[in-house]
């Protein structure tokens, strides 16, 4: 399993690179995974084609803890087989 962080400043294009770079990667026929760390979920947006993915900590405070989740309520598969998790903000 290899690994790809990015991360920096807000407003930099790390959304848009990291889409463009998964999806590249699933065209290769590599099996692909994003987990956003982004409150708005725009890491997983153009992938899923739709707006923006609940957050696991949005979903965990609706249930009442993250033990109450399953990975069918937090997974979602997008563009070209690729999975999408957004981990959120704890507030």
């Amino acid at each position: 399993m290899r690994q790809i962080a990015i991360y920096g400043k807000g407003g930099i294009g790390k959304s848009t690179t990291t889409q463009n770079t998964v999806a590249a990667i699933a065209e290769m026929g590599k099996k692909v995974m994003i987990v956003g760390c982004d409150p708005k979920a725009d890491s997983t947006r153009l992938i899923l084609h739709s707006k923006a993915q609940a957050t696991v900590m949005d979903m965990a405070r609706d249930k009442g803890t993250v033990e109450d989740l399953e990975l069918k309520d937090v997974l979602m598969t997008g563009f070209s087989g690729i999975k999408c998790s957004e981990s959120g903000k704890f507030s």
